[in-house]
């Protein structure tokens, strides 16, 4: 793994012009924020940012994000993580291949459970990392759990951010719906009203700031406009899932994590996690646990300092776990 430079931008203000080339999520220039780099098994070459110092004592963390998304969800948390005062730890987060500043894949196909269940583990190796907490959100926690049925070992915990062993086929159907429907946009009042919209009634929680960085989060800055920020094969790889068909659902996998503690997201307002599923996740698992999001949908976004509290704190707990079995 290569990591090319250290990051040390500060925030632009929050009222960026559309003409202004700058992203307002920057990493808070006080911590020790590094690019990397490495190349997957069939040759793309895949990157991220690792947060934080190698040498902390803390269990490390691996953040896996959702099906079109990218690094950038997870930079709040990262951020708090990386600089608690009691328990620092180091945060790496990985562009899954097609996403973010990572290739995109020439062959669609790979852009399967598998693969990229593959790419995360070798992420993990060329960092030299034995074992990590996953964070998981969405896509993310399914390559969690897949992850679990593959290498168990490597995962000391988990969190799974409103994804579970079974998906609701009625918040698929919306996400696909606002997949294949969405048209460019050409400012970033624009993409604050596309979120918006294709978030519709999903997170009265935020604030206008809010949505302002959830945007940034989610389209990438080219001359000071926004661009999408994933490739466009991902999407049209849902087109032929049948919502008619029941979806498989993944127990077995979501066992196999049996041996490490898991936290449960579950966003209130969630159309993908249901209520039911979260409580079949409590009794099938010996040590999983759920948090309902507050004002929030499919997915909780990092954007709320208390959900990132609650976090970092249920993650000293895993630490102390881990510290306990070994």
């Amino acid at each position: 793994m290569t990591e090319p430079n250290s990051s040390s931008q500060s925030q632009p203000d929050e009222n960026t012009s559309d003409t202004e080339a700058q992203d307002i999520l920057q990493p808070d220039m006080s911590l020790n924020v590094q690019h990397f780099e490495f190349t997957a098994s069939d040759g793309i070459n895949l990157r991220g940012e690792m947060f934080g110092d190698r040498l902390s004592k803390a269990l490390p963390v691996l953040c896996l994000p959702g099906l079109t998304r990218n690094a950038k969800d997870f930079h709040p948390l990262a951020e708090r993580l990386a600089s608690d005062p009691d328990n620092p730890r180091l945060v790496m987060i990985l562009n899954s291949r097609g996403r973010g500043t990572s290739d995109y894949d020439s062959n669609p196909a790979n852009y399967d459970i598998l693969t990229e269940a593959n790419d995360a583990l070798h992420a993990l190796s060329a960092a030299g990392l034995e074992e990590a907490i996953f964070i998981g959100t969405s896509r993310g926690g399914l390559l969690t759990m897949a992850i679990a049925a593959l290498r168990p070992g490597v995962i000391a915990g988990a969190v799974l951010n409103d994804i579970g062993p079974v998906i609701n086929a009625q918040g698929l159907a919306r996400i696909k719906t606002y997949l294949n429907n969405a048209k460019p946009v050409s400012s970033w009042s624009d993409a604050i009203d596309y979120m918006k919209a294709a978030n519709f009634g999903m997170f009265p929680a935020l604030s206008d700031e809010d949505w302002h960085r959830f945007a940034h989060m989610t389209f990438k800055n080219e001359k000071g406009r926004p661009a999408r920020d994933f490739d466009i094969a991902i999407a049209k790889a849902l087109e032929s899932v049948d919502l008619s068909q029941p979806l498989p659902n993944a127990w077995p996998q979501f066992i196999a994590m049996s041996h490490a503690p898991v936290l449960v997201l579950r966003g209130e307002l969630s159309d993908i996690l249901t209520k039911e599923t979260t409580r079949e996740m409590v009794k099938q698992h010996p040590d999983c646990q759920v948090i309902e999001v507050k004002g929030q949908g499919h997915a909780p976004v990092f954007l709320i300092d208390e959900l990132n509290d609650q976090v970092a704190d249920i993650l000293c707990k895993m630490d102390e776990k881990h510290r306990q079995l070994g």
